[in-house]
């Protein structure tokens, strides 16, 4: 608050019968800093239905409803189905957590990409906080 703030918030204390209001702001509650994760693209694609590269680069952007939110980690969870994600089961490629804000050119690291196979993936990311956001799918 600067000294002016200041001098004009003492000022209202001093008048009868006015009440000072307070224009700091609150710092968020965990739901209105809650974390989500849209615009997955591979290869600079959403969606694409072929790519020609053997390390696909995933990316990502994280939102929160609060300004000042920043990504520390993400996970991103690979498999050949969309049900196979959903389950955790038959992964090809777990990341595991990754202390990092990267969320572009982030490099597949599973077993190697086979022409023909479909591949779907998601991530979650983690705020500085340890706040964790869902799963993007």
């Amino acid at each position: 608050m600067t000294k002016l703030h200041r001098l004009a918030v003492a000022a209202l204390l001093l008048l009868p019968g006015v009440t000072a209001v307070s224009f700091m702001q609150q710092p968020p509650s965990p739901a209105a800093a809650a974390l989500s994760v849209t615009e997955l693209r591979t290869e600079y694609a959403a969606n694409p239905v072929g790519i020609d590269v053997r390390e696909p680069r995933l990316g990502w952007q994280a939102r929160a409803a609060a300004r000042g939110v920043l990504q520390s980690a993400y996970q991103v969870q690979v498999a050949s189905s969309e049900r196979a994600l959903r389950d955790g089961k038959g992964l090809l490629w777990d990341s595991g957590v990754v202390k990092s804000s990267e969320s572009v050119h982030v490099a597949y690291a599973g077993p190697a990409v086979r022409s023909g196979q479909r591949y779907v993936w998601r991530v979650r990311v983690w705020d500085s906080g340890g706040a964790a956001s869902g799963w993007s799918l």
